[in-house]
């Protein structure tokens, strides 16, 4: 039996349109899974901090994005579909909702938010790099062992031009939704 060396052996990517096709099929039933690149990835167990940071950061989110009247809402668990190859499924989007059958996409997004606690690597590797060349105005990572928020915006070639860290424990604004203010205090 004749090989392929396996330098020539390249990995098939799905597209969103096969992720569908399985997902219908029943191929992730029982398991929570995103896109991202081309592959299926099993998405980690939520620790409790993860689930009360999630849950309280969305709501505070949601309360000050009503409070100012915006049409945005925060979304936790949101699919964002990033074609061909991605549709990951972020913590929470802040983003322009209509009640259709699609997922989010690009044009209706702000703030892509990941809550980090045993992902911070990822999250702030492969994860930023995603969400930046797919031109996401606004991308926080919120590291619950550190107690603090990375804030990335002004995406360009693929990267954000800029970054900010601030404490969990303080006043979190938006840097590209400069009235999009919440305290911090007590999400941790």
């Amino acid at each position: 039996m004749n090989m392929m060396p396996s330098s020539d052996l390249q990995p098939f990517r799905l597209r969103i349109e096969d992720y569908e096709l399985l997902d219908r099929a029943g191929a992730f039933e029982d398991q929570k899974v995103e896109l991202v690149e081309g592959a299926i990835i099993t998405v980690n167990a939520q620790f409790q901090a993860h689930t009360v940071v999630q849950a309280r950061l969305a709501f505070r989110l949601q309360v000050a994005l009503e409070a100012m009247a915006s049409p945005l809402m925060a979304l936790p668990e949101a699919s964002l579909a990033l074609p061909p190859h991605n549709l990951p499924n972020p913590d929470i989007l802040i983003a322009r909702a209509v009640a259709d059958r699609s997922y989010f996409r690009v044009e209706q997004v702000a703030i892509v938010i990941e809550v980090s606690d045993s992902t911070l690597r990822r999250d702030l590797g492969g994860k930023r790099t995603l969400y930046a060349v797919n031109n996401i105005p606004e991308y926080w990572v919120v590291d619950v062992d550190g107690r603090q928020v990375h804030q990335f915006w002004t995406p360009v070639d693929g990267s954000y031009a800029d970054s900010r860290i601030v404490s969990l424990a303080g006043a979190l604004q938006s840097a590209t939704l400069p009235d999009l203010t919440i305290d911090g205090h007590g999400i941790l």
